[in-house]
């Protein structure tokens, strides 16, 4: 059986051949990669910008009220999207899903299919969350 992170890169090639998709990568929430399929120092920097989701999602949360937010996206007229979506794995570390989008193209059902197989993928690595007191 592959390693967890051959069996996450192959989802993403996957993913990014259905979706014609250049760039892909499953990151913590510090803005470590997991595994990545595309350009490595791009993902690296796609990587860092997916660490800021947390903090904006409590701010969404908290200011606009808007507590279920499931995804990020950034959106650029001529580069097309840089989409970031948690992985609902319910423990720690924190895991997203990015995938870089070319302008044109869809991206929520490729996104929402491979983060299902994620799931099953990644959750050994993780350490339950402690439920809150």
């Amino acid at each position: 059986m592959p390693g967890v992170d051959r069996q996450a890169s192959d989802l993403l090639r996957a993913m990014n051949h259905a979706g014609g998709f250049p760039l892909s990568l499953v990151c913590t929430e510090a803005g470590l990669l997991i595994a990545c399929v595309g350009e490595l120092h791009r993902s690296e920097l796609a990587a860092v910008v997916a660490s800021l989701f947390a903090d904006i999602a409590v701010r969404a949360a908290a200011d606009l009220e808007l507590p279920h937010i499931d995804e990020l996206t950034l959106s650029d007229p001529t580069r097309g999207r840089l989409v970031v979506r948690p992985l609902d794995l319910r423990g720690r570390p924190r895991l997203f899903l990015v995938a870089q989008v070319p302008r044109g193209r869809s991206w929520r059902r490729s996104t929402t299919l491979t983060a299902r197989r994620l799931h099953a993928v990644l959750r050994p690595l993780l350490t339950p969350e402690e439920p809150a007191p």
